[in-house]
């Protein structure tokens, strides 16, 4: 059976598996701001509940066969790894590199965390995490790398049937990322309606919505919809590069913050600099899509 195509369920296709794509650009951007909200959300001692509803297996070994055919990863940490004991290095970027220490005890970076990883390792006894993903090699995957308890619950479960079954928690504050491949058209559409209803149901949540640049645009559809929603006070974090492999047409990706914790601002504008001159950035922007 061929694992880049499983038919799941409500008509969809489970075609996509990160690990082709793990550690470029994207996921350097995606986890140096996850952990920078997580650490300002951290500022505060209430426990939090951590939902990664789109979670793929955990943590990525960046010499598997996946991974090595189109190199990916040479875009992102491969090219950032250098630069790592280099002077003003901000901190969000060497808490990274810290977390990605702490799983290649030998050295380098092969076994690269992924969000689940990440939130799992910045997770404080009092905070709750629920990892998702409705592929069965992926969770599979997951399942042997993580062990479910208390404070680490996983699901196999489509994500949005997740968002509408897991929110709100009993926790009053909480981080919601939401991760998709995009495959479907429609899916933009759908991130931004369920981002409305779990925002309206969980109105205290932090909620973080990964997407792609592409020559299509099609984040447009995203923006629009949230920006007719009524929601206030969402971020926009981009990272446009240069010199990616001539196959590669994601040439960048974003993050959409709804209601950014303000212990992180300055230290994302900090980050996402760094990260534009490593990765020799077109552009960067940091700014609002909806004010307050």
């Amino acid at each position: 059976m061929d694992v880049r195509a499983v038919p799941a369920q409500h008509g969809r296709m489970l075609s996509y598996q990160h690990a082709y794509h793990a550690g470029n650009h994207a996921d350097a951007l995606k986890h140096v701001m996850l952990g920078e909200i997580i650490a300002g959300m951290q500022h505060k001692q209430a426990p939090l509940f951590m939902l990664d509803a789109f979670a793929s297996r955990g943590c990525y070994d960046l010499r598997s066969p996946e991974a090595l055919k189109n190199r990916e990863f040479d875009t992102g940490i491969g090219r950032l790894w250098g630069h790592r004991d280099e002077a003003g290095v901000p901190a969000g970027i060497r808490r990274w590199f810290g977390l990605i220490d702490r799983h290649n005890p030998q050295g380098g970076f092969r076994h690269l965390p992924g969000s689940t990883a990440l939130l799992a390792d910045m997770r404080r006894d009092r905070d709750r995490l629920a990892a998702c993903d409705l592929h069965p090699q992926e969770f599979e995957a997951l399942r042997r790398g993580f062990a479910s308890g208390r404070r680490l619950a996983l699901h196999r479960r489509d994500a949005f049937e997740a968002l509408r079954a897991l929110l709100p928690p009993k926790e009053k504050r909480g981080l919601i990322f939401l991760d998709p491949s995009y495959e479907r058209k429609q899916e933009y559409r759908d991130i931004a309606d369920a981002v409305i209803d779990a925002a309206r149901r969980f109105a205290t949540g932090v909620y973080v919505v990964w997407y792609p640049l592409l020559p299509e645009g099609r984040q447009q559809q995203l923006f629009d919809r949230l920006q007719r929603s009524g929601l206030r006070k969402i971020l926009r974090v981009e990272l446009d590069c240069r010199d990616c492999p001539p196959g590669m047409r994601m040439h960048g990706s974003g993050l959409l913050i709804v209601r950014p914790p303000w212990h992180a601002m300055q230290a994302m504008r900090a980050s996402l600099g760094w990260l534009h001159d490593a990765l020799a950035g077109d552009h960067g922007r940091f700014d609002w899509l909806v004010p307050e």
